[in-house]
């Protein structure tokens, strides 16, 4: 099991009690069930500011694209070899 470290939030009752009947349906601890919310909002938030430095550097975005169509490129190339 990974590291965890304990903290203390105040939640209005509502959304403690949306979050434990949410945890309950998926088979959750609450404490599980916040873990995977905070990090699904965190992951999110972190893709929004990717997507809004991207389109801020489009010198940047360029170069990005250029590496994803030359992985795409080489993946495409290897399952040939391997369908061969």
């Amino acid at each position: 099991m990974a590291d965890r470290t304990k903290i203390t939030l105040s939640i209005s009752p509502d959304t403690l009690d949306r979050a434990r009947e949410a945890a309950t349906r998926e088979g959750l601890t609450l404490s599980a069930w916040i873990d995977r919310a905070a990090r699904r909002e965190a992951l999110r938030d972190a893709g929004t500011r990717y997507a809004e430095a991207l389109a801020a550097n489009p010198d940047v975005r360029a170069e990005v694209e250029s590496w994803r169509a030359f992985g795409a490129e080489c993946v495409a190339e290897r399952a040939d070899r391997w369908a061969a």
